[in-house]
């Protein structure tokens, strides 16, 4: 909340590469603040379309609207994840309800802001994706990445570097038995590999 404890107001974040597929969710939220994920690596001619996409989304939704854009790794979900969990803490730490677009842009990018939003469900509004053919808004699930304090703190001792099971057990004061059970329950979830290190699921998941 914000220092009198009201809501301040609606932030929408979302991908960004055009501005017809992100029109539907903006009109619906009536968002006072737009934060855009965009590719920090666009070639020259995509970059000048999209600027072009940028300055069409302000003239179309007026002055009294900010809008911010965020660059971001376009094929590197991590990156992604990251900017858009600071980005959401920042908001919800201001009072704004958090709204999020995942219409447009890479794949990559939508997938990296969608597994943001489930490390911090709770402070997100809705999340949202517009069909193309209609505009339609669908409401996507608030999923949750939430962790058992064991498992996270597996992934934490694992994301400093492979080590010895037994280590594992003696460092969280568990058995064998039970760190190898939650290795296989991370493993089933994607947040480890075969090998039990950390995928870039798993290193989401700490964030």
């Amino acid at each position: 909340m914000n220092s009198v404890g009201k809501i301040a107001g609606n932030t929408l974040v979302s991908s960004f590469y055009s501005i017809e597929p992100f029109m539907p969710a903006a009109l619906a939220f009536h968002p006072d603040k737009i934060i855009l994920l965009i590719d920090a690596d666009s070639k020259p001619e995509a970059r000048h379309k999209l600027d072009a996409n940028i300055e069409l989304v302000k003239k179309t939704l007026g002055t009294a609207i900010f809008v911010k854009t965020v660059p971001v790794k376009q094929y590197d979900l991590l990156d992604v994840a990251k900017k858009t969990v600071k980005l959401i803490e920042e908001e919800h730490g201001s009072g704004n309800r958090v709204y999020l677009n995942v219409t447009g842009g890479r794949r990559t990018v939508m997938m990296g802001a969608l597994m943001a939003c489930y490390t911090r469900s709770e402070m997100v509004e809705r999340v949202v994706y517009s069909l193309e053919e209609t505009n339609e808004l669908i409401e996507l699930p608030k999923l949750s990445m939430a962790l058992s304090q064991t498992k996270r703190g597996i992934l934490e001792l694992l994301a400093k570097g492979r080590k010895p099971i037994p280590e594992v057990a003696e460092k969280l004061e568990k058995t064998r038995g039970m760190v190898y059970a939650h290795l296989r329950e991370l493993k089933a979830l994607g947040y480890v590999n075969d090998d039990f290190e950390l995928t870039v699921a798993g290193r989401i998941a700490l964030l």
